[in-house]
């Protein structure tokens, strides 16, 4: 990803924080809310320097933000869940970030790791569920 390295550093101290918080939280929708900084960061960063990959990045982790989201409301408001969220999907959410964070900070591809938001997001969706009752998908 090709960024200065001031707005390199923006990105990467916002994801370490972010981490660190979800990490002390146990509640999911807490944890939530701290993983959507991670997209905005994304999203300011590229609104001052236009990257295509900051722009991919962004929208995987809005979209994973919103998959979660909706699934948690859906249990908590209409206790709809046939469809559960796990802790370990949950906690998915972080070591993914972080894994984003190493990856940014060395320099290296990020479509990867980028990809597993899109897995563990569709895990939220129920063939996605039913994937993972069959072993097919895994987090």
């Amino acid at each position: 990803m090709l960024i200065s390295d001031k707005n390199k550093n923006l990105i990467l101290s916002e994801i370490n924080f972010v981490v660190k918080k979800m990490e002390k939280c146990s509640n999911p929708l807490e944890k939530l809310f701290y993983f959507s900084a991670i997209h905005g960061v994304f999203q300011r960063i590229y609104n001052i320097e236009f990257n295509p990959v900051l722009v991919f990045a962004e929208f995987v982790l809005r979209t994973t933000h919103e998959a979660f989201n909706n699934r948690l409301q859906a249990i908590i408001k209409s206790g709809n869940d046939v469809i559960p969220l796990s802790e370990k999907q949950i906690d998915k959410l972080s070591d993914i970030a972080k894994e984003l964070g190493e990856k940014i900070k060395n320099n290296k591809e990020v479509s990867v790791t980028l990809q597993k938001f899109v897995v563990l997001q569709y895990s939220t969706s129920g063939n996605g569920y039913y994937l993972m009752q069959k072993g097919m998908l895994k987090i």
